[in-house]
C-alpha cells in the first residue's frame, strides 16, 4: 500500500502539477487576498504583482522538484512516505523564496523569518488542496485502469518484470508471455500483444525471475529458456534435440534440454 500512483510521475502529472498546481494557488491567493501589504513597508502596491510574482516562483519550485523526482523515480520507484516529504519540501521552497521576494521589497524593519512564517501559512493551505485533488485524481486513474484490464478476457494476471535494480520495467499479461531468452546479462521477453510476438529486453537474470515465472505458469526448459506452458502445443524430439513447439503463428521452437526434459513433459 505504500506504492504511489503511477500516474503521478506520466506527463499528464507533471504537467498537472507544474501548471494546475500553482494556478489554483494563484486563484486562491486572487480571491481571498491573504497578504495584507499593507502592513509591511513594499515598495509595489499593486497586489497582483506580488501575486504573479508569486505564482512564478511556485512554478519555478515546481519545475526543478518534478523534474527531480522522475529522474528519482525512474533509478529507484519513490515510496509514498518520500513523496510525502518531497511535496512538504515543495511548500517550504516555495514559501521561503516568495518570503524572501516580499522582504527584498521592504525596508526590511522586519526580520525575513517574519516574511517567511507569513507566507508558510498561507502557501501551505494554498498548495496542500491541489496536492490532494491531483493525487486522488491519480489513484482514480490508476483503479480505473486496473478494472479495464480485470474485464478484458483472458488476459489473465499482470506480470511485474523489474530490474537488477527494483525497478518495474515491463508489466504483461502472464497468457500474453510466449517465452524468456538469457542473452549475457539481459533477458528478452518475447509476448504477444494485439496478436504481433513483441520483445523487451531487460537487464536482470534467469536467477533473480525464477521464483516468480514458476508462480506464473512460466517453466524452465533450458539453461537459457523459460517457457509459458499455456502456448506448448507439443514437444517435438529429434535424433538430437527436443523442442517446445508453440501455438502462435511464426514463434520459434523453443529447445528443451535433456535436464529439464522430464520435467517439463511432467507438467505438460
Amino acid at each position: 500500500m505504500n506504492q504511489l500512483p503511477k500516474h503521478i510521475f506520466s506527463s499528464n502529472g507533471f504537467w498537472g502539477h507544474l501548471v494546475g498546481l500553482p494556478l489554483f494557488v494563484l486563484g486562491l491567493l486572487l480571491l481571498f487576498c491573504p497578504f495584507a501589504f499593507k502592513n509591511f513597508d513594499i515598495t509595489f502596491s499593486s497586489y497582483s504583482f506580488h501575486i504573479t510574482m508569486t505564482f512564478c516562483i511556485i512554478v519555478v519550485v515546481m519545475l526543478v522538484s518534478r523534474i527531480t523526482l522522475g529522474l528519482l523515480n525512474k533509478r529507484k520507484t519513490l515510496t509514498r512516505t518520500q513523496y510525502y516529504f518531497a511535496c512538504l519540501f515543495e511548500i517550504l521552497f516555495a514559501s521561503g523564496f516568495t518570503g524572501l521576494y516580499l522582504w527584498l521589497f521592504t525596508k526590511k524593519t522586519e526580520a525575513y523569518f517574519v516574511f517567511f512564517g507569513y507566507t508558510l501559512v498561507y502557501l501551505s493551505v494554498a498548495m496542500i488542496i491541489p496536492y490532494i485533488i491531483l493525487f486522488l485524481y491519480h489513484q482514480i486513474l490508476d483503479k480505473e485502469e486496473q478494472l479495464e484490464d480485470a474485464a478484458k478476457p483472458g488476459q489473465g494476471e499482470k506480470i511485474r518484470f523489474l530490474d537488477e535494480r527494483g525497478n518495474v520495467r515491463l508489466i504483461v499479461s502472464q497468457l500474453s508471455i510466449l517465452y524468456i531468452q538469457s542473452d549475457e546479462n539481459y533477458l528478452r521477453i518475447y509476448y504477444l500483444d494485439e496478436g504481433k510476438i513483441n520483445t523487451y529486453l531487460l537487464r536482470s537474470s534467469m536467477k533473480r525471475i525464477e521464483d516468480m515465472c514458476a508462480k506464473n505458469g512460466l517453466i524452465r526448459c533450458h539453461r537459457s529458456y523459460f517457457v509459458n506452458k499455456e502456448h506448448v502445443q507439443v514437444l517435438q524430439k529429434d535424433k538430437e534435440f527436443t523442442y517446445a513447439i508453440l501455438d502462435i503463428q511464426n514463434a520459434a521452437h523453443i529447445p528443451v534440454s535433456k535436464n529439464y526434459y522430464d520435467q517439463v513433459s511432467a507438467i505438460l
